[in-house]
């Protein structure tokens, strides 16, 4: 009589043994799909230890420069950090410099003390699993174990913490709220820049960021790996169970969206990392102000007139002082009755400036972007207006092309990139 009654007591104990455990495999699923950086997005680090502090510099271009190492995620990481700012009492709008990967702090070290000598609290800092891990000896956590290369930054199948992207990104976001907490900083004007990674990063924090960043600029980095880059195939051969995940929360264009903060993008246009179809989704998804240029026959460098454009954007968006960048854009294209085909280009430049030159640039269809040849062709017209024409030969060969302009002050824009044998939208 009772043997039915312990069976079903039997049954009943493991039925509520596959509950619990079915509710604590949801748990860790949903815990496994939180956003990493949600937790630190106020999160304010302290100083370990200061190693340096001097005084340079006379005058107004007088500055002090800190070195000390502070504490990111939870302490886990111990993270190398340079700061400079001006010695005079004020409050000065601040800028986040960001190496590239396989860099260093000290590599931007003399962006960091030209910055503060002309007005900015100026921060940049070893970026975990995205430094070189051989060559920061004052930083240190769990990622200097890891492997090199770029494994450890797409290594989710166990978990996103893994991914030596969340030591990074977290340090910058407790980077921007230490600039943020200084008494001699303008919260309301700070902005990031970055080289590579560090554009990559760029794009990601502000982002994560949001209005809270005044001004972005990337140079040569971006999100949309997936669509065309070096990292391409390494995202095609993950596990559709680790590629997903990684592009909603590691994909700096899938963080673009919430980018409020003016932006630009330098790159490129034979960028091994970077390709243009990346470039181009990523400034797509922006919706707030953006501009971007493809330097012409570079890649992986930043032409000449760079460093004096980031002088100019940050001085402008941070400081209030002198114009924003023209922008070029084409507006029309006619197929002629030669074949050849017209382009009309529409240049719109800020009060005072004025147009120095307006060039369309094309290449052939290669293997890929790094072998290509930009060809420069001169536009002909005034004020905001010019045209130019793509050979008739070069029409068939369905070339690609773009509008180059620089104005007086050395300052490159481009508009978006196009193809001959498409329509022009």
């Amino acid at each position: 009589m009772n043997l039915p009654i312990k069976n079903y007591a039997v049954q009943l104990r493991l039925f509520i043994v596959l509950l619990l455990t079915l509710q604590i495999s949801l748990l860790q699923s949903v815990k496994a799909d939180t956003d990493p950086y949600t937790p630190y997005i106020n999160s304010v680090p302290q100083v370990q230890q200061v190693l340096s502090e001097v005084n340079s510099g006379t005058g107004s271009s007088a500055i002090t420069t800190r070195k000390f190492i502070f504490g990111s995620n939870n302490n886990i990481n111990s993270v190398y950090a340079i700061m400079a700012y001006p010695q005079q009492q004020g409050v000065y709008p601040a800028l986040l410099i960001l190496h590239g990967g396989g860099s260093k702090a000290e590599d931007v070290y003399h962006l960091v003390e030209a910055y503060a000598q002309r007005g900015y609290v100026t921060f940049a800092f070893d970026m975990p699993g995205i430094c070189n891990a051989k060559n920061t000896p004052n930083s240190s956590g769990p990622w200097k174990s890891r492997p090199g290369g770029e494994g450890p930054r797409f290594d989710i199948a166990n978990g996103l913490q893994n991914s030596t992207l969340v030591d990074a990104e977290v340090a910058g976001i407790e980077a921007f709220n230490f600039v943020s907490s200084q008494k001699n900083v303008d919260v309301k004007n700070i902005g990031i820049t970055g080289f590579s990674w560090g554009g990559y990063s760029t794009t990601m924090l502000a982002g994560l960021l949001g209005k809270r960043v005044k001004a972005a600029y990337s140079v040569f980095g971006c999100g949309y790996y997936e669509k065309g880059s070096f990292w391409t195939k390494i995202i095609a051969d993950l596990p559709e169970t680790v590629r997903e995940p990684w592009l909603k929360y590691f994909d700096a264009g899938r963080r673009a969206p919430n980018i409020k903060a003016p932006y630009f993008l330098e790159a490129t246009s034979n960028d091994t990392y970077f390709w243009p179809e990346a470039v181009e989704n990523t400034l797509k998804a922006i919706h707030s102000t953006k501009n971007h240029v493809w330097d012409p026959n570079f890649n992986h460098k930043q032409m000449p007139a760079g460093p004096m454009m980031q002088q100019i954007y940050f001085d402008h968006y941070l400081k209030g002082i002198g114009q924003p960048f023209g922008i070029a854009k084409i507006t029309r294209e006619q197929l002629q009755a030669d074949s050849s085909k017209k382009i009309t280009i529409k240049v719109n430049m800020p009060a005072g400036i004025t147009v120095s030159s307006v060039i369309l640039y094309y290449s052939e269809p290669t293997q890929n972007w790094q072998t290509r040849v930009w060809v420069p062709l001169t536009a002909l017209g005034s004020g905001n207006s010019y045209t130019v024409s793509i050979p008739a030969d070069m029409v068939k060969k369905g070339v690609d092309y773009y509008a180059y302009v620089t104005d007086d002050r050395t300052v490159a824009v481009a508009s978006d990139m196009y193809n001959t044998l498409h329509k022009l939208e």
